[in-house]
């Protein structure tokens, strides 16, 4: 009689167990192999940055360089298979002083290590290269690295003409793009291939310019920066969507708000898709507490990405909040 009850107790007891597998399983938790962690899936976009153009050997040095920097830039920015990175987030991390960042710029000193910095920026594309003068033109080396790939760098090398508005080197370059297994999203091209009227004068006041606020902004002092020195570049190209842009994030950085909006809106009137100078308005809107502003922007630049308005919204939230602390 005992050994049935045993029996018994030990067959209700597997049963118990049985049925209870299913809804353990369901939970997760308690089904992992002990010590084991579940491989989460990166669904996050990779980066791209694009480094300053160097001289090429025996060029004399200008500012060319960075203004067409500063062209590819606003040209990837609205890549919506890529997350938004811009270069002057992470000046002073790539170029610890700045005298290493205006000896890059010319040419000089060491080659960066880029697989090392890929991993410590959490960058996985880096776009690096030289300019040559030729004439009224310019010849431009690009070259891709990748530095998680199986292929680690692409090559190629185009030319910029100032005459056509920049519109074929831009061409090119997404085709290059394409062929890197980097696609830009067809509904996309339109956004990269605003006609930047410009000049190699312009450019190379463009890219002088652009170091003076990089240098500034990484490692300047806290005295405002003076706006008549970025005068040159947009009195160079009045028609330029950079020239403009820039001068506006100069303004802004000084915090003359009404000022960078004025040239933001310049800027926007000859590239409705430039997400440097709408994020540059939508931040003039956050400082002058202007949410309306703010979110109107924010979700302009969302749209040209692809992205969430409502998680815009919330971002410009969070930005309002944090600026009046």
């Amino acid at each position: 009689m005992s050994q049935r009850k045993v029996s018994l107790s030990a067959s209700f007891l597997i049963a118990f167990c049985l049925a209870l597998l299913p809804f353990v399983c369901e939970g997760g938790e308690k089904s992992r192999p002990m010590g084991q962690s579940i491989e989460k899936k990166d669904v996050s976009k990779p980066r791209l940055i694009v480094l300053p153009l160097q001289p090429k050997e025996g060029q004399t040095y200008d500012g060319i360089g960075l203004g067409v920097h500063f062209l590819l830039g606003n040209v990837v920015a609205p890549h919506t298979g890529l997350k938004e990175f811009w270069f002057g987030w992470r000046v002073k991390k790539i170029f610890l002083e700045k005298e290493r960042l205006r000896a890059y710029c010319r040419g000089e000193g060491p080659r960066l290590d880029i697989a090392k910095l890929g991993k410590e920026q959490d960058v996985r594309y880096w776009l690096w290269g030289s300019v040559q003068q030729q004439g009224s033109k310019m010849q431009i080396a690009l070259v891709l690295t990748d530095t998680k790939g199986e292929r680690e760098e692409w090559t190629t090398e185009l030319i910029l003409d100032p005459a056509d508005q920049l519109i074929g080197f831009r061409k090119g370059f997404l085709a290059w793009l394409d062929a890197c297994g980097l696609p830009f999203p067809d509904p996309q091209v339109a956004k990269a291939l605003w006609p930047e009227k410009t000049t190699l004068k312009g450019l190379d006041l463009l890219g002088r310019d652009l170091e003076t606020y990089y240098l500034h902004s990484s490692w300047g002092d806290k005295g405002p920066l003076d706006p008549e020195l970025f005068d040159s570049a947009v009195s160079a190209a009045p028609s330029s969507y950079l020239a403009h842009d820039l001068k506006g994030w100069v303004l802004y950085k000084n915090k003359h708000y009404k000022a960078a909006e004025e040239s933001f809106r310049s800027a926007i009137k000859i590239n409705s898709n430039g997400l440097g100078a709408i994020s540059g308005l939508m931040w003039c809107g956050v400082y002058t507490n202007d949410v309306e502003k703010a979110y109107k922007w924010a979700m302009a630049k969302a749209d040209i990405r692809g992205e969430s308005r409502e998680a815009a919204r919330a971002s410009v939230d969070r930005r309002m909040k944090k600026s009046l602390k």
